[in-house]
């Protein structure tokens, strides 16, 4: 983070996310001090873990530790169980607060989002002078995709005028980790969601979205959720998989010339092909310098890069603000990309979708 904003903090601002049932409160607290060049610190509750009926959730989502590291997640029936997870955040130094975020349940929708606006707009009742509260959303893709339930939710934003930051997570399938979503009424839903918080002037927040997160810059969403693992990457749903014993871990490099992550075969051949462009991140010496592969300096590099095309969203705005910036960035990986000599995997399908959605 720090690097990232020494060579880029004039055009973006760097947020940080802990999740509240990953570590004790100490841990999350003392990262959040040593993130110091973050303007933007958020401790998620991630109540979503509670709702695997409505979520494609791994078995045993919550794990021993985290009920112990966020008791919040066994009291749901008190009284003040809201003013408990917003307690909760507080204590780690969070300066953006959240409400808990239950999952919307897409077949009873009207029902699932009073409850939600009933739950926040007690919370908001209670907020301490000086302290901002998010409406925290989760929802699996069908409520963007699906044009009724989209409809409902927009109009229920709409509604809210009292909330003007919006965190909105999203659970949709993906075929592989680390690969964008290429559904296009998921990404129109997307765009529209987007397009009303710009228009409302709200502040929209992605968490785990990575690169499609990105994208939504191009719509209005003001930030986007990514870390160093393909979970951050992706709220993907979960599919259970065997994995073969001994199976070396895939050695993903991410191409931020194709806005795309391929295994480390393929990203030797890109790099022979006549204008690749090398990457001048603080990490790729190292990773490609020594071996074996370091799967921490790949990450490093990922997100460092996402940090740079961030940047460049801002940089390139004259024409055409956010949009006209993304589209150029977009457009520019798709005929670099094609006919480049890769395996049916490694090819960025998701450049074509959006390239038309923009």
């Amino acid at each position: 983070m720090g690097e990232v904003h020494r060579q880029h903090g004039r055009s973006l601002s760097i947020g940080t996310v802990v999740g509240l049932p990953s570590a004790k409160d100490a841990k999350l607290a003392s990262f959040f001090a040593q993130a110091s060049v973050a303007a933007l610190r958020i401790a998620d509750p991630q109540c979503f873990r509670l709702d695997d009926k409505l979520l494609r959730l791994p078995k045993d989502p919550i794990g021993v530790r985290a009920w112990d590291y966020a008791p919040y997640l066994a009291t749901t029936e008190d009284s003040d169980w809201g003013r408990q997870v917003v307690a909760a955040q507080r204590d780690v130094g969070a300066n953006l607060l959240l409400t808990p975020g239950r999952a919307l349940d897409p077949d009873d929708p009207q029902g699932s989002l009073d409850s939600l606006i009933r739950e926040a707009d007690d919370i908001l009742a209670v907020m301490e002078r000086g302290e901002r509260l998010a409406l925290n959303l989760t929802i699996p893709s069908r409520w963007l995709s699906g044009e009724a339930l989209r409809n409902r939710l927009l109009d229920e934003i709409l509604d809210q005028d009292q909330f003007d930051v919006l965190y909105v997570r999203t659970q949709w399938a993906q075929d592989k980790a680390f690969s964008p979503t290429e559904d296009a009424a998921l990404l129109g839903g997307i765009k529209k969601l987007a397009n009303l918080c710009q228009d409302e002037g709200k502040c929209l927040l992605m968490p785990q979205t990575g690169i499609t997160g990105w994208l939504s810059l191009a719509h209005g969403a003001s930030g986007y959720g990514i870390g160093l693992s393909g979970a951050d990457q992706n709220f993907a749903e979960f599919v259970p998989r065997r994995g073969r014993k001994g199976q070396q871990r895939a050695q993903r490099y991410f191409e931020s010339q194709m806005l795309h992550t391929v295994d480390r075969a393929a990203h030797t051949v890109v790099q022979s092909v006549p204008g690749y462009i090398e990457c001048s991140c603080p990490y790729c010496p190292r990773l490609f310098g020594s071996e074996p592969w370091s799967h921490p300096f790949a990450a490093l590099h990922h997100l460092f890069m996402m940090g740079a095309l961030t940047a460049k969203v801002h940089e390139d705005s004259a024409r055409g603000g956010r949009h006209g910036a993304v589209r150029r960035i977009v457009t520019s990986a798709r005929r670099w990309t094609s006919g480049l000599p890769l395996g049916p995997s490694e090819v960025p399908r998701h450049l074509a979708a959006w390239d038309q959605g923009l």
